[in-house]
């Protein structure tokens, strides 16, 4: 099968909205991932490496009997490239690494597809440090009044947006003045815009869970070779929007703008064998899966799920009660101790006390590259959540903790599904006008669904409020960062409380690992003997946390 770059460049942006801005940014490693493949591959059998220089003055030889050598490794160069990538040597494609910038891109595309993978890396508008507009929205392209409906419920939840930001600026404004009574009580201009400012982020963080998913996104975005085929391949997935496929379409053609090999030669092409949305697994295992969305999903599955979650949003349902000891004895194996010289709570101690690792309280994060700390990946947990669809994407960051998201079309319910942050809650205008706007979004939704609309489409009237159900494992290597990081004051308040709650649960059942996991970054730092304990700077939360640390206290300590 030929390459599949026609069907991507014949793809149309099928909306109404100005279609996503796809640049790449040219770097040398962008610029020639076909040489840069081969130079990889040939340097595994050279006696010294092989250069990207050597490879293209191969790729420039001109077949003429005159340079019959330059001309056979012009051959083998081209021929290697597509047995590679058919033999699986797929590494040698991981070095070309391309720096995309993506503007115009909806909540939804980046949640349900360029985010839902670990090889990559992302920088994205911030919600919180940024009020959203709403002068650009994602606008599918629908027939009349099926169109109107759509951008009524996008207006009504903007207007929300915009009115829960007043209705919760002054008890944001209060609790701020609790924690930073000098800088309220403080004089001028610059001090007042400094507070607003403030408030205003923290408002707009909460606010922001009103706003649907077509709201749209700017962001770096970078990606390896090998993560780009297989973008090309999969850009049909059951629940991403049509514009994933013309992104990935237009990324594509930007690489092929600076090496037109990269899907092989016209000779040899690359067979991606894209899938259509009907050859995806997900489809094919919800079988009549049409049918089945446009009405209520199995209230059945919802109800054993949250049943099962004994009160939690996110609950531990597995681990190895054996790990403390499995974790003891790795670490003396790195060490070549036997248990007498090494107790398990001496050995635990060597890698998750602050006081005894200095790794930890190291502004880089060393795990990844410390035989000792390594030792941690040994130890697993497995969650289950419900979480908002806000929290997830916040989430989705922690790449290497591995979460089975939910097929968002199989759980499209008829009635509201939503968490209430708890600033909104805290006033009742506001719970009353957060209510109305949700409302306002599931029944556009609804009415979309029942008029035909294909339910990809309905997707992106889904608030960021929505709940997702999901099943999610990592290591203690990788949760340690992830709970040091989101139980800091200024992490956004749900997922604050979902990392308290995880980590309170570990001290239950893992008492010796329990005790060094549950601190937010100052107290880590702190224990570490590394100055400032509070590494925020100017965004610092106001409360010496560190001090007289007591881990059963630190949801009654934050007050924003």
């Amino acid at each position: 099968m030929g390459a599949v770059m026609p069907e991507l460049e014949a793809s149309p942006f099928p909306f109404r909205s100005a279609p996503p801005v796809v640049k790449l940014v040219r770097t040398e490693s962008a610029n020639h991932p076909f040489a840069l493949t081969v130079a990889a591959a040939w340097s595994c059998y050279g006696a010294r490496p092989s250069s990207v220089e050597r490879v293209l003055d191969v790729l420039a030889a001109d077949g003429q009997p005159s340079d019959d050598v330059r001309a056979a490794r012009r051959e083998r160069a081209m021929r290697l490239y597509p047995e590679l990538f058919e033999a699986g040597h797929h590494t040698t494609f991981q070095h070309a690494h391309f720096v995309f910038v993506l503007d115009g891109v909806s909540r939804l595309a980046i949640w349900s597809f360029f985010h839902q993978h670990p090889y990559y890396n992302s920088e994205q508008v911030s919600q919180r440090y940024r009020e959203v507009s709403g002068k650009t929205m994602v606008t599918p392209d629908l027939p009349e009044p099926l169109l109107q409906i759509y951008q009524q419920a996008v207006q009504r939840a903007l207007d929300g947006y915009r009115r829960l930001v007043e209705l919760l600026t002054p008890d944001i404004t209060a609790r701020y003045a609790r924690v930073f009574p000098a800088r309220v009580k403080a004089q001028g201009p610059e001090a007042e815009r400094r507070v607003r400012t403030a408030v205003q982020r923290h408002a707009q963080e909460v606010a922001r869970y009103v706003l649907p998913l077509a709201t749209p996104a700017h962001l770096y975005h970078t990606i390896n070779g090998l993560t780009l085929l297989r973008y090309a391949v999969l850009a049909e997935q059951l629940d991403a929007p049509a514009e994933v496929r013309y992104i990935v379409g237009q990324m594509v053609q930007e690489v092929l703008k600076v090496d037109p090999n990269f899907l092989g030669t016209p000779e040899r092409p690359l067979d991606l064998r894209a899938l259509s949305l009907e050859d995806t697994l997900e489809y094919q295992v919800l079988t009549n899966f049409r049918d089945s969305l446009v009405h209520a999903a199995d209230e059945a599955f919802f109800e054993e799920f949250d049943a099962a979650l004994d009160g939690y949003s996110s609950k531990l349902v597995s681990y190895n009660p054996n790990a403390e000891r499995l974790l003891a004895d790795a670490v003396r194996a790195v060490l070549g101790l036997p248990r007498r010289a090494l107790s398990d709570a001496d050995a635990i101690a060597r890698v998750l006390d602050p006081a005894q690792n200095p790794y930890l309280g190291h502004p880089l994060f060393l795990g990844m590259h410390s035989k000792l700390m390594l030792t941690l990946s040994h130890v697993t947990f497995t969650f289950q959540k419900r979480i908002s669809g806000a929290e997830d994407a916040q989430s989705q960051r922690h790449r290497s903790i591995f979460a089975s998201r939910p097929v968002l079309l199989a759980h499209l319910r008829p009635e509201a599904d939503v968490i209430v942050p708890e600033d909104i809650a805290r006033v009742p205008a506001a719970l009353e006008e957060y209510h109305a706007t949700i409302q306002a979004l599931w029944n556009a939704k609804n009415r979309l669904l029942d008029a035909g609309v294909s339910p990809d489409v309905a997707l992106y009237l889904l608030p960021n409020a929505h709940r997702v159900r999901f099943y999610e494992t990592g290591s203690l290597l990788n949760y340690l960062w992830k709970w040091v990081k989101r139980l800091c004051f200024n992490a956004q308040r749900e997922i604050f409380e979902t990392a308290r709650q995880e980590t309170e649960q570990v001290k239950r059942v893992l008492p010796l690992i329990g005790q060094y996991i549950a601190c937010p970054p100052c107290v880590l730092r702190d224990r570490a003997g590394t100055r400032p304990p509070c590494p925020e700077g100017e965004r610092y939360c106001g409360i010496p946390v560190w001090r007289n640390y007591v881990f059963e206290d630190l949801a009654d300590r934050r007050v924003l």
